[in-house]
């Protein structure tokens, strides 16, 4: 979908044996030597690359959501659609989602904010990395960085215990492609079903993977509802804007294998704050 060009760039050790060269002569021009540069992947790469089926599938439902909340994981979705991964190479989420602000497309959306939810710009792009997290799990490629959200979120579960939040530049999710062969991502976001999915190909390497159910522990009940003033609503009004769901610490296990072969089981931790019911009460008159 973007064809490939190569750059170019300076010599500059080059450049230097000539200046010094030259210095020392009544010319005092030279010619810079210019080197091309290849990109990492080029068109006439494909058939080298690897890339020839499935490997993994990550997805996530976002039914319920506003239309700027849809919007947003339609406009982050969109920055990793075609993207190629080499063997051996990082990727980092932020690097590709790039700028959120309203210049790059997006709209104001609910995002979580210490321990309330705010309205603010690009409000969803954490469902985008959430279901990023799922296909690279599920591939068993090797994860480098991956942050639990503060409090549990419908949209990702179920399983609970397997989302992604990213805040960039502090807070990101990495993973490495640890195969031969280059990685395609391709990105979906179907409205009629409310899903986001992404697709990973590249070659199978014949590694299975497994999870072992979340482990719930250290429970943590959910305080009183907190009801709040606000005057734009007409009085009498009540309005539930948070639901109630109950803190908790849960750990899962990534289990890899190559046919009976154990090659590794991860562990992955999150830690889930209790959440009240917030309730809105009008005093507009």
């Amino acid at each position: 979908i973007v064809h490939s060009r190569e750059g170019r760039t300076l010599d500059i050790a080059e450049t230097m044996q000539l200046i010094n060269t030259q210095v020392t002569t009544i010319d005092r021009e030279i010619t810079l030597p210019i080197l091309d540069v290849r990109p990492q992947v080029a068109d006439d790469d494909g058939p080298n690359l690897g890339i020839v089926e499935l490997v993994s599938k990550g997805i996530t439902y976002f039914k319920g959501s506003s239309a700027s909340r849809i919007h947003n994981i339609q406009v982050a979705a969109s920055r990793f659609h075609g993207l190629v991964i080499p063997p051996g190479q990082v990727f980092s989420f932020n690097q590709h989602l790039g700028e959120v602000s309203a210049e790059t497309g997006y709209e104001e959306a609910v995002i979580i904010l210490g321990d309330r939810t705010r309205w603010e710009i690009g409000g969803g792009v954490c469902q985008v990395s959430t279901t990023a997290f799922r296909a690279a799990f599920w591939g068993g490629y090797a994860i480098v960085e991956r942050t639990a959200h503060s409090f549990r979120v419908s949209w990702y579960e179920p399983p609970v215990g397997l989302d992604a939040t990213v805040y960039a530049p502090v807070v990101d999710l990495k993973f490495l492609n640890d195969t031969p062969y280059h990685l395609l991502i391709e990105t979906e976001t179907n409205l009629q079903t409310a899903a986001l999915i992404f697709r990973f190909y590249s070659t199978k390497t014949g590694r299975a993977v497994e999870m072992e159910e979340p482990f719930e522990e250290n429970v943590v009940p959910h305080g009183p509802p907190v009801y709040e003033e606000d005057p734009t609503l007409p009085k009498g009004t009540t309005k539930q804007v948070e639901w109630a769901r109950d803190g908790v610490d849960i750990t899962l296990y990534r289990i890899i294998k190559e046919g009976d072969q154990v090659l590794s089981r991860e562990k992955f931790f999150s830690r889930y704050q209790p959440w009240q019911d917030v309730y809105l009460v009008g005093t507009k008159e």
